[in-house]
């Protein structure tokens, strides 16, 4: 008599080998969007350093001197000074950095005029060097991603400039 149908070994070796094929794909996946999740903030917090790094050393390059004990909270407040000409009057310049409640970091001008240079920022750190204080050094940590949060931190000096002509 000729069978028609499956018998039950080969319809479970049949279901076990689909489950184990289901598995991979589905661990594969995962891995797949995870690691992309991963990467993704990883590059959105090393954007946003560098994007704070590269508004504070503009300033910094600029600064004649450094203002550190802020009673408003501010991490610093850089001075100088536009040598333009003999004849014309010089004209002062200032900007202030704060790290906001919500991460981001902003910069102040003397004319009051407010920018975010950074956002996802978690510390900014403004020190003068122990054994030069024309030196200051600057450490910026910022941290994105909601799932999986990544963190980058840039440490970075600048040499001030000297004062007057």
């Amino acid at each position: 008599m000729k069978q028609k149908g499956f018998t039950l070994i080969e319809l479970l070796v049949a279901l076990a080998i689909g489950g184990v094929i289901t598995w991979g794909i589905v661990v594969s996946i995962h891995q797949v969007v995870w690691g992309t999740g991963r990467t993704n903030s990883q590059v959105v917090a090393l954007t946003d350093v560098h994007q704070a790094a590269l508004a504070i050393k503009k300033d910094l390059q600029m600064a004649q001197s450094a203002d550190f004990d802020l009673p408003d909270g501010s991490a610093v407040k850089l001075n100088w000074i536009d040598y333009t000409s003999f004849e014309e009057e010089n004209k002062s310049h200032s900007s202030t950095y704060a790290l906001l409640d919500d991460g981001k970091l902003q910069r102040t001008d003397e004319s009051e005029t407010t920018s975010i240079v950074g956002r996802n920022i978690t510390s900014v750190d403004f020190t003068p060097d122990p054994e030069d204080d024309r030196v200051i050094n600057v450490v910026i940590t910022a941290a994105a991603g909601d799932m999986l949060p990544r963190s980058e931190t840039l440490k970075f000096s600048v040499y001030l400039r000297g004062g007057g002509i």
